[in-house]
């Protein structure tokens, strides 16, 4: 298969043993402030599940240490970033990380090309989060995210298409919408993780079991 299915969620052990007991193989790593206090206890939690990982930067403080220390501990593949530190705080980040195997993504949250100035000035890559893409575009001209996502390191999706109140569900929510829209991540010739992002309710060995299935049951036509 040319991407890997996975899902996001804090580390929380009930929920990674959710993931992993659901077949689920990689997971992007919620965090905050909060639980950044002790990057090495994280870790400890983490390594009881032999999980792919990717992290997710917190938006309520800026610990480039600490996330460095993280992304080390557990050879993330990529580290998640929304557009919202100062210019010498990039600076310090790019850095810390400049020679370590994580990539660092920029996430679009209102623009596409809100990650750019980042790909000329630091050589990051984009994580396009497919959800926020449809509300810029109004759900529209979707066969035209194409070029974009193939500019993609790292994607979100969920099971929302415009006008829905899926927001932060899995893609297994709405399969008629979501097998199009992986059927263009494939078009694409993408080749890294596909995180289905949903809420924290979503978050259960039911649902993960569903997921799986479903995208399994997708590849299977594909592949």
């Amino acid at each position: 298969m040319s991407f890997l299915l996975a899902t996001k969620c804090a580390p929380d052990k009930k929920i990674l043993k959710n993931v992993k007991d659901a077949g689920i193989d990689a997971v992007e790593l919620y965090t905050s402030k909060e639980i950044l206090k002790d990057p090495k206890k994280v870790i400890e939690i983490c390594k009881e599940f032999p999980l792919e990982y990717a992290i997710h930067a917190p938006n309520d403080d800026y610990c480039p240490e600490k996330l460095a220390e993280l992304s080390m501990g557990l050879n993330a593949s990529v580290l998640v970033i929304h557009n919202i530190y100062w210019d010498d705080e990039w600076e310090k980040l790019y850095e810390i990380f400049k020679n370590m195997k994580t990539t660092i993504c920029i996430e679009n949250v209102i623009s596409a090309i809100e990650q750019n100035k980042f790909v000329r000035r630091f050589n990051f890559g984009r994580c396009l989060d497919i959800e926020h893409l449809q509300i810029e575009c109004a759900g529209v001209m979707e066969k035209e995210f194409i070029p974009v996502i193939q500019e993609a390191n790292h994607i979100h999706l969920s099971g929302y298409y415009f006008g829905s109140n899926l927001w932060h569900s899995h893609i297994h929510h709405s399969p008629e919408h979501s097998h199009s829209l992986l059927d263009l991540i494939k078009s694409a010739r993408y080749s890294f993780m596909i995180v289905s992002e949903a809420s924290v309710k979503h978050q259960t060995l039911d649902e993960f079991k569903k997921l799986n299935d479903f995208f399994k049951n997708w590849a299977d036509t594909k592949y």
